[in-house]
């Protein structure tokens, strides 16, 4: 298989891994509609981040040591299962608040810059599907002999497809109309938004 086809391998399949559905998809479009599209690409950065970080280790190797270690796997499944759960929780609360006619704390309290980078580089960063994802992306698409440019090569291709998909999804959320519609149901998404977010806690908790 030439390289150019490896690559060309890498690119669908990440592309495939981005578009389904997961904790990633959720936040980001959460605070495209319920912030603005600025919060949106924030939190992509952050994801991106995360990203590059898992598939530079996965690259060289690391992220096959990681899953070969149940314990520290173990904790970082736990870790991911809290930090959604206790996401999607602070989302639901906001949304009962607001049925209650009192107004959310997250509606006053301004929203930094880094606390949108950071929900996006926690949430890909602890999940651990990232990890065995990124670890087998490079162990069945490149050969154990390939050169290092390669690797490196397929790390950027990855990086691409992520970042055009995320940033398109972020500006698609920010459109105007889009944010307006949510604001017409916003109680009822952002209970199903939290609630998803909780689910997937709970299952990463207890289907380890």
């Amino acid at each position: 298989m030439s390289y150019s086809q490896i690559l060309l391998g890498i690119a669908a399949v990440q592309l495939f891994a981005a578009a389904s559905p997961g904790p990633n998809f959720i936040i980001v479009t959460n605070y495209a509609v319920s912030r603005s599209r600025i919060h949106g690409l924030l939190a992509v950065s952050g994801i991106l981040a995360a990203s590059l970080t898992w598939a530079l280790l996965a690259a060289f190797g690391l992220g096959v040591l990681l899953t070969a270690y149940p314990a520290a796997y173990s904790v970082m499944q736990f870790a991911s299962a809290a930090y959604l759960i206790w996401l999607g929780g602070k989302i639901v609360f906001g949304a009962l608040r607001r049925n209650l006619g009192k107004k959310p704390l997250a509606d006053h309290q301004r929203l930094t810059a880094w606390e949108a980078v950071r929900a996006g580089f926690v949430t890909n960063m602890t999940n651990p599907k990232s990890v065995a994802y990124y670890s087998s992306l490079f162990v069945v698409m490149i050969p154990p002999d390939a050169p290092l440019d390669l690797f490196v090569a397929g790390v950027a291709v990855a990086m691409l497809v992520s970042t055009i998909w995320w940033v398109s999804v972020a500006a698609f959320f920010g459109i105007d109309a889009v944010r307006r519609g949510y604001e017409r149901s916003r109680r009822v998404i952002d209970l199903l938004m939290g609630g998803l977010l909780i689910g997937l806690g709970v299952r990463i908790a207890l289907f380890r």
